[in-house]
């Protein structure tokens, strides 16, 4: 299991991150989102980094790294992409990912704190 998780996170995420940076260079976008894109795979890599790790302390240091700096970051990605002109599918992808990941990571906090009480 840890095999595939670090394979999916430090070789299949890179190669798609970069494999959407070409199809959005082909696509002929003027300011395509990469930096909002390398956010949201960033914090999918940090995840599967995290469940690798799992159960350490290294665990605990990437999980408050993800619940603290990653949302922010992805925050003020999305809403530099909200206040700008292009709305391409890209554009509102990264927008929409970012936003989504603030309140999924709201959810879960509200639920793990619902369950462990």
């Amino acid at each position: 299991m840890t095999f595939w998780l670090a394979l999916l996170a430090l070789v299949v995420l890179p190669f798609g991150y970069y494999a959407l940076l070409a199809d959005m260079r082909e696509s002929g976008l003027s300011r395509p989102p990469s930096v909002p894109f390398f956010f949201l795979f960033g914090t999918l890599g940090g995840w599967l980094i995290a469940l690798m790790l799992f159960p350490s302390v290294l665990t605990s240091a990437c999980v408050l790294f993800l619940a603290t700096a990653a949302p922010l970051a992805l925050l003020i990605s999305s809403l530099y992409l909200a206040v700008r002109p292009e709305r391409s599918v890209y554009h509102r992808i990264a927008l929409w990912g970012g936003f989504a990941y603030l309140g999924i990571l709201i959810v879960v906090y509200a639920l793990c704190t619902f369950i462990l009480r």
